[in-house]
């Protein structure tokens, strides 16, 4: 079973020593289990430390009942594991003294956890198992014992050698037949967790030398002057482990999520848990659960009403605090962000302050159809501009990601060159171009596509976009403004003919869309797509046609990107997106719109909410050249620059550095560098820039991440 079973007479000494064989299996014992099955029985105990009228509108955290501060909650679950890190899960059965079963953020990841991977916890916290993890822990080895089979058992402590919350501090049991870890416990800080892990490994000798068997994990949560405190204890029973290598790879990855796509409910049963219970219940949670049943029968004969004052307290609690939610089986659920919450305001240079909102509705139906209706609104308080827009999704062929999709807002408001470039082509002398308010207009769009994935990865996407775009302030027919022309009368009437008080465009369009080895899987007649290691392919067409619906502009725009994130380690990562396009066969187009080059009022993220944009370029220049050439590029890792260096560097979790270039007519070249960083609070970057027409600018984003 083991492949590095030995056995030897005198005891090792040397930490470096020790480390070195650490080291060597590490990488081994990550990818031996490949699959297995396992039922795991997890108890609670919750304790509130402090509280004050803040503490109900804490995201993620338990709705508390008026005087009762200590609260159970087991539950008994099936996982299925299947390699790389693939946890599937389905709860089964439910027991406690909570009204909503919450835990405390981020526990149960905690549950999901393979010593050997380079990183814990997902990517949260750096193992001390990690190749190269010298750089970043102190190790001592503090006692050599022996087991009941006369085996050296190695006591070996670790702590960071920085202030980091990626890092963890603690000690662990290895044997000296395997190198294996028989224990390790670890405990640090997590965002706003506080917690300290106990893990105990399988059987020595077994397929379960490799896996946890029991986990006791103590965590508090502490915001606002509120403090609750927990301790977890789990414990699993395995089953049809794995260890054989898959030889081909599948994309279609639905039978690693058979629980993530079983519909049937978890059951709520105080019986079951008498059966189930693999850790016996203490004296103390007995009393616990004991003076829950007699407030419950209190409450069944003595019918308490709340307050309206608590009701109306709630329901702003739940608007303006918590995500909204109202589900009705017939009708669909409706959702909305909390109008609250930092995490939709965002601050830059450029922009400035920027509010931004959702609102969703959503249908599902029986064979697996669906319709979606989201309301996206934004407001910008430094240009004092709001923006909407308004979408409809239907899926009808959820097995190709086949949706109809229509979308109707104002968008961006957009700057044109081109017309105030024909009207001086034309004039013979002096216009004074001021009075005409040309320079920025509002843009009422509407967009129809449909969406097909032809196979796997390959999208097609068809569709018609129209714009009526018109000027912020009308234009001014005086004797300032076109009227005041020195020269041939015809040239005026030629200029007024160009001047409207709106422009209309309609174009159809065609874009594809090709990630080569996507992974998905298929849950309820639904397929769900995952991740590729490749890039992403993109090809975007449009032609606009005259005379439709009153339109003028004719022209093709034609672009072409690919974007990609690449893999370097645990928690690095290089992601890049390059492309261009460009305007052909104009005739009368007035305004030069990008699909991919845009400056975008309702932005959804790329890599992050910095990354993959300009952040210092004016945003008259996007609609200034009919053609581009643009590359970003972010480069993410932990411990680079400042990490590790003063008292308040350890809330970092990343660091990124950025690189921007762009090239267009009149711009020969733009660059961005930028530097930001990434903590559980918030996401910021600063940007030093250059290009001919500005010189070196700075400018800076800030974004909110805190309960992201």
């Amino acid at each position: 079973m083991c492949p590095f079973v030995c056995y030897s007479q005198t005891p090792t000494t040397s930490i470096d020593s020790l480390l070195k064989q650490l080291y060597r299996v590490a990488p081994v014992y990550k990818d031996t289990i490949q699959e297995y099955k396992a039922n795991m029985y997890v108890r609670a105990l919750l304790n509130i430390d402090k509280k004050n009228l803040l503490f109900r509108y804490l995201p993620q955290v338990l709705r508390s009942e008026k005087g009762i501060t200590q609260y159970m909650l087991e539950t008994y679950r099936d996982i299925h594991y299947t390699y790389p890190s693939i946890y599937d899960q389905k709860i089964r059965y439910i027991n406690g003294t909570l009204r909503d079963h919450k835990n405390i953020p981020g526990v149960i990841n905690y549950f999901n956890i393979n010593i050997y991977e380079p990183y814990l916890v997902g990517d949260a916290l750096l193992s001390p198992l990690a190749p190269k993890s010298t750089r970043h822990y102190n190790y001592r080895l503090d006692s050599i014992t022996t087991d009941t089979l006369s085996r050296f058992l190695y006591h070996v402590s670790f702590i960071p050698k920085n202030k980091s919350y990626q890092l963890v501090k603690g000690q662990m049991v290895i044997n000296d037949s395997s190198w294996s870890v028989r224990r390790i416990v670890f405990e640090g800080r997590s965002d706003l967790l506080q917690f300290k892990c106990h893990i105990d490994m399988g059987k020595p000798g077994t397929k379960t030398e490799y896996l946890p068997e029991s986990y006791d994990i103590e965590a508090s949560y502490a915001l606002a002057w509120n403090k609750l405190r927990g301790r977890y204890r789990a414990h699993l029973n395995y089953r049809d482990i794995t260890t054989e290598k898959k030889k081909k790879p599948d994309y279609n990855l639905s039978a690693n999520f058979t629980l993530t796509c079983d519909p049937s409910a978890y059951e709520r049963s105080e019986q079951a848990f008498d059966s189930l219970r693999s850790i016996p219940l203490e004296s103390y949670e007995q009393v616990i659960y004991k003076d829950y049943q007699e407030r419950q029968a209190k409450k069944d004969t003595v019918k308490q009403k709340e307050k309206r004052s608590d009701k109306v307290w709630k329901y702003l609690g739940n608007i303006f605090i918590e995500d909204y939610q109202w589900n009705a089986e017939q009708f669909g659920s409706f959702r909305c962000t909390p109008f609250m919450n930092p995490l939709l305001f965002s601050y830059s240079k450029g922009n400035g302050l920027a509010y931004r909102q959702d609102l969703r509705y959503r249908n599902q139906f029986r064979n697996a159809q669906s319709i979606d209706f989201r309301a996206r609104l934004g407001y910008n308080f430094t240009r004092k501009e709001f923006y909407w827009q308004l979408t409809s999704n239907y899926n009808y062929a959820p097995m190709r990601n086949g949706n109809l999709e229509f979308s109707v807002g104002n968008g961006n408001r957009i700057y044109s060159s081109d017309v105030l470039e024909d009207i001086q082509n034309m004039a013979d002398t002096t216009i004074n171009f001021d009075f005409l308010n040309l320079n920025y207009f509002t843009d009422l769009n509407i967009q129809v596509k449909n969406k097909i994935e032809l196979f796997n990865g390959f999208d097609l996407i068809t569709g018609v976009t129209m714009h009526r775009r018109t000027p912020i302030k009308p234009p001014v027919f005086t004797p300032e403004g076109v009227f005041h022309i020195q020269g041939q009368n015809n040239a005026s009437n030629e200029i007024i003919g160009i001047i409207r008080k709106q422009y209309v465009s309609f174009a159809p369009n065609i874009r594809i869309e090709w990630t080569p080895g996507m992974y998905y899987y298929i849950s309820n007649r639904k397929k769900i797509r995952l991740s590729s290691r490749y890039p992403t392919f993109i090809l975007d067409y449009e032609r606009g046609l005259n005379k439709v619906f009153g339109s003028t502009g004719v022209y093709e725009r034609i672009e072409a990107e690919i974007q990609h994130t690449v893999r370097l380690g645990v928690r690095s990562k290089l992601s890049y997106r390059i492309g261009g396009g460009g305007f052909t066969n104009q005739r009368e187009t007035y305004f030069v719109d990008f699909a991919n080059l845009r400056d975008n009022t309702l932005p959804e993220g790329w890599t992050d909410d910095i990354g993959g944009r300009f952040q210092n370029l004016d945003s008259r220049w996007y609609n200034a050249s009919s053609y581009y050439f643009r590359f970003n590029t972010a480069f993410e890792a932990p411990f680079m620059l400042v990490s590790h260096i003063g008292k308040y560097t350890g809330h970092i979790r990343n660091e990124r550095i950025y690189l921007n270039f762009l090239t267009m007519r009149n711009l020969p070249a733009h660059i961005e560098l930028g530097y930001g960083i990434s903590t559980f609070i918030f996401d910021t970057g600063l940007f030093l820039s250059y290009n001919q027409s500005s010189g070196f600018g700075f400018g800076y984003k800030f974004t909110f991440e805190l309960f992201n």
